[in-house]
């Protein structure tokens, strides 16, 4: 089998510097490493259900036999697929474990040859799975999860696709089985367009939108820290940057006009400031939303 995860240890000095660096979504970050903490922190879980309900609470047993799974769903360019790639970090100084960070390639869905979905699936979780041992654990990254984990009901959907959406039902419900120590974190921009059953199994959605008047605030002050930026030019920014249709996502604020404010400042030889980053916001166009 030609298929071959990507993998990253945690915790890595380069993770913690991008999951700091991510602005405005400290919801979100939260959301993410409490619900793996709990995962994969059984000792806290079971001392707590000693403490307080001395072992009898009846819906514990939930909490234990659940599904490992968490879907990141929401629109392009805020920040999923960072937070995915970089929770590893914290989670791994928070309960102090080496992890393991596994995530499908780009090509996942092979060649389109017959059985092909299906068993790359497979593969990819028997190889997440046999990689984590000991102490060790793991979290599987399937990005852009509507390419496999399409709803069954849409007329489009092939045989081959219905195919490999059941084995990824399957994995995952090996993984909670097994109690192995991995858990799966699907991102998608279409929370919709995924089969029912697989949104079913999720312990956890957490939503991701583009930035509000305050998100954008925060962006700002990141993006000018270190100049002599007054606040009343970041509310200026702020304004600037509203739109009445479709919002910029942190990604147009960050990569798209920030990056090229400040190539142009650097080609002008001048001091990246509040003008120069709104004339090249004049010319940029946010990004189109995904429904």
């Amino acid at each position: 089998m030609d298929l071959q995860l990507y993998e990253v240890r945690h915790p890595n000095p380069v993770a913690q510097n991008n999951y700091d660096n991510l602005i405005a979504i400290d919801e979100q970050k939260s959301a993410l490493l409490n619900t793996l903490h709990l995962f994969f922190d059984t000792d806290k879980v079971n001392k707590w259900h000693k403490k307080y309900h001395h072992s009898k609470l009846n819906f514990f047993e939930n909490i234990l036999s659940g599904t490992p799974l968490v879907i990141l769903e929401g629109d392009v360019g805020c920040g999923k697929t960072a937070l995915a790639h970089t929770i590893a970090t914290p989670l791994g100084k928070l309960i102090d474990k080496r992890v393991f960070c596994f995530e499908t390639p780009s090509n996942i869905r092979g060649a389109g040859r017959v059985g092909e979905i299906s068993n790359r699936i497979t593969e990819a979780f028997t190889q997440a799975k046999s990689k984590v041992r000991g102490n060790d654990i793991g979290i599987l990254i399937i990005d852009e999860a509507d390419d496999l984990a399409t709803d069954r009901e849409q007329n489009q959907a092939h045989h081959e696709d219905r195919a490999g959406l059941n084995v990824l039902i399957k994995q995952i419900d090996s993984v909670g089985r097994e109690k192995t120590n991995l858990a799966v974190v699907l991102i998608t921009n279409r929370l919709k367009a995924l089969d029912p059953a697989v949104v079913r199994r999720a312990t956890q959605i957490i939503r991701f939108d583009r930035p509000d008047k305050d998100g954008r605030k925060e962006v700002f002050k990141y993006i000018f820290a270190g100049t002599d930026i007054s606040i009343k030019e970041i509310d200026e920014l702020v304004k600037a940057s509203e739109r009445k249709d479709t919002a910029y996502s942190f990604s147009d604020l960050i990569q798209k006009i920030a990056k090229q404010a400040l190539f142009h400042a650097i080609e002008e030889d001048k001091p990246l400031d509040k003008n120069m980053y709104i004339k090249i916001l004049e010319k940029v166009q946010p990004s189109p939303s995904i429904k």
